[in-house]
């Protein structure tokens, strides 16, 4: 007997006035199959999902869609979502797993780093400024000694004849 693992998605969509978290199952064999959506650990209620129709692929596998509809204010409130799946041909359970309102952190942290870096290379060119100024100015010090000691030469070597 065949047995064909599921690959296994969680789908995050935008839809109007909110989201939709998905629950994929698909590319799998033999057609029963456990998929169930979780909510910061606890299954959600059969009667908030739609889908759950276990459809043929065309290909001998078969696939399983299960939807929840999220509002925005509820995406916001950090929760987190796991997709978990139990077939014949796992020995274990198959989790995928996201967080609402994650994106948010990683933009912000991803803003901090970008400002750190803006500050990395505006602190370099300001070093390399001041060192090329510091140099300058070392150079017209030389020259003006060497002037000087060229002045003093020339006095000196007048002053012998």
């Amino acid at each position: 007997m065949r047995k064909v693992p599921p690959r296994l998605r969680l789908i995050k969509k935008e839809v109007s006035g909110g989201f939709q978290v998905s629950c994929l199952a698909f590319d799998f064999y033999p057609r029963h199959i456990n998929l169930t959506l979780l909510r910061d650990g606890q299954p959600v209620a059969e009667q908030e999902l739609t889908g759950g129709e276990l459809l043929p692929s065309g290909d001998g596998t078969y696939q399983l869609r299960k939807s929840l509809e999220v509002s925005t204010e509820e995406l916001k409130k950090r929760h987190d979502y796991t997709c978990t799946a139990s077939h014949l041909s796992l020995d274990n359970k198959l989790d995928v797993s996201w967080e609402s309102g994650a994106e948010r952190v990683h933009l912000s942290t991803l803003s901090v780093l970008l400002v750190m870096l803006l500050i990395v290379i505006l602190l370099a060119i300001f070093i390399c400024v001041k060192r090329r100024r510091s140099n300058t100015a070392s150079q017209l010090k030389l020259a003006n000694v060497d002037a000087n000691v060229s002045e003093e030469i020339n006095l000196s070597s007048d002053s012998e004849t």
